[in-house]
């Protein structure tokens, strides 16, 4: 049985690895074999659970049979040239093995609607270009390249942003 909740404190070290698995299968070929091997699950889930302390952070699991499949996290955008109206999805990772069922657009689904409800009259979420996987999903959820660009890791990164539809 599959469901989605807001994450808890205790999902920290799921979310984590998660994050990790998907790490390794979105940006193989993208990022540095190196920097994929050495991820760490542990580090990952203790700073996760201090930047959470200290800051708001909003995020939905999704569970298949009481497993963490996914998560999305979101909240206020982070960039400096965003209104106080503009939302982000920080990050949305799937396991590898669950990739096609729908998960991941139901949980953008459920992150877009909650900024919505909260307010947010758009959103963005930023992207390595070379994902070309990534690229196509937020495309196909309605959400384009508005010309900005910075570095991750050495890499470029574009900004993705779409209207968001207004809470009933």
């Amino acid at each position: 049985m599959r469901t989605y909740r807001k994450a808890t404190d205790e999902d920290c070290c799921d979310i984590a690895r998660i994050s990790i698995e998907g790490w390794r299968f979105a940006y193989k070929g993208i990022m540095p074999d190196e920097t994929l091997s050495t991820l760490d699950a542990n580090a990952r889930a203790e700073g996760r659970a201090a930047y959470i302390k200290e800051n708001p952070l909003s995020s939905i699991v999704c569970t298949e049979n009481n497993k963490l499949v996914g998560f999305v996290d979101y909240e206020k955008c982070r960039d400096s040239d965003s209104s106080d109206s503009t939302g982000e999805v920080w990050a949305i990772y799937v396991l590898p093995e669950y990739i096609g069922q729908g998960i991941g657009r139901e949980l953008f689904s459920k992150a877009l609607a909650d900024l919505s409800q909260r307010g947010f009259t758009d959103a963005s979420v930023w992207v390595l270009q070379q994902n070309h996987i990534a690229r196509g999903f937020y495309e196909r959820q309605g959400f384009t390249a508005d010309g900005v660009q910075r570095e991750y890791q050495g890499l470029p990164e574009i900004r993705y942003q779409k209207l968001l539809q207004p809470a009933l």
